[in-house]
C-alpha cells in the first residue's frame, strides 16, 4: 500500500499552539506520586509523560498501521501529525506513563521499513526545543564511514543523557559523516566535546563544535513538531 502521506481525516485537525504538548505532560489522576519517585531515581532530567513524538518515519503509513504497531505497547489514546513530507512525524499520545516510556525505549533507533526512526518523550521534545543554540547541542564531524547510528548513540552516551542524537544519510542510506547529538545537561555536552575533540574512533579523528542554526539545513528529520507548534510564536525562539 502506498497511500498519501497522512492524507486522513483524524490528522487535519489544528492544533492551537502548544495546547497539546501540556495536556500530554500532565499527569493523570494517581500517578503524580509515582512518577515523582522514577524521575528522582532514574537520574532523569526529563519529567514522565504519556505523549511520544516519533520522527524519521517512512512514507506511506496509515492510521490503522500505526495504531498497530504503536498500541503493542499500551493503550493508544491519539495520533497526531507533527511534521509534514519529507519529514514526516508524530506524536503518539498514550493512557499511562509506562506505556510511552516503553514504546519510547523500544522504538527508538528500530528499523521500519528500512528506516531507522526515533523516537522521545514530549519532555524531551520541550527541552530540545528550548536548548538548540545553548549549548547542550554538538555537531559531530568527520566521522568514519562504517560507523552506524547505534554506534554514535552509544559513544554519545557515555557522557550523559542524550535526548537526540543522529547520523545523517544520503539519499542511498550511506553515512554523510557527520551528525548531531542533543544532551539533557550543558556540562555533559562541554564534557564529551572536550574528550571526543580530535580522538579517534574508527579510521577517523572526529571534530566537535556547538550547533548553529545555518546547521538545521544539513539534517532531515530534525523539525521537532514545527506543525504543532505555532511557526509565528515559537516559544524557543527558533527561525522557522
Amino acid at each position: 500500500l502506498k497511500p498519501p502521506w497522512f492524507k486522513h481525516s483524524w490528522l487535519e485537525a489544528t492544533c492551537k499552539g502548544s495546547k497539546l504538548i501540556v495536556q500530554l505532560m500532565a499527569p493523570v489522576a494517581g500517578e503524580e506520586d509515582q512518577a515523582a519517585i522514577d524521575t528522582k531515581t532514574n537520574g532523569s532530567v526529563l519529567l514522565p509523560c504519556r505523549g511520544m513524538y516519533v520522527c524519521d518515519l517512512p512514507p506511506g503509513l496509515q492510521e490503522y498501521e500505526l495504531r498497530q504497531f504503536f498500541g503493542q505497547y499500551g493503550e493508544v489514546v491519539s495520533l497526531q501529525q507533527a511534521d509534514a513530507a519529507p519529514d514526516e512525524a508524530i506524536i503518539v499520545e498514550y493512557s499511562t506513563f509506562e506505556a510511552a516510556e516503553e514504546a519510547m525505549r523500544t522504538v527508538n533507533l528500530a528499523s521500519v521499513r528500512g528506516k531507522t526512526v526515533r523516537c522521545m518523550l514530549i519532555s524531551a521534545l520541550e527541552l530540545i526545543r528550548g536548548t538548540m543554540v545553548s549549548g547542550h547541542r554538538l555537531i559531530i564531524e568527520n566521522l568514519d564511514p562504517a560507523i552506524e547510528m547505534h554506534g554514535l548513540w552509544d559513544v554519545c552516551s557515555l557522557f550523559g543523557q542524550v535526548l537526540d542524537c543522529k547520523l545523517q544519510l544520503n539519499i542511498e542510506g550511506k553515512s554523510c559523516g557527520f551528525g548531531f547529538v542533543h544532551y539533557a545537561r550543558e556540562e555533559d555536552a562541554a564534557q564529551a566535546k572536550n574528550t571526543l575533540q580530535k580522538m579517534q574512533i574508527g579510521e577517523c579523528e572526529v571534530r566537535l563544535r556547538p550547533f548553529q542554526w545555518d546547521d538545521s539545513a544539513l539534517f532531515t528529520g530534525a523539525l521537532y513538531a514545527r506543525l504543532i507548534y505555532n511557526p509565528y510564536m515559537d516559544p524557543a525562539g527558533m527561525p522557522m
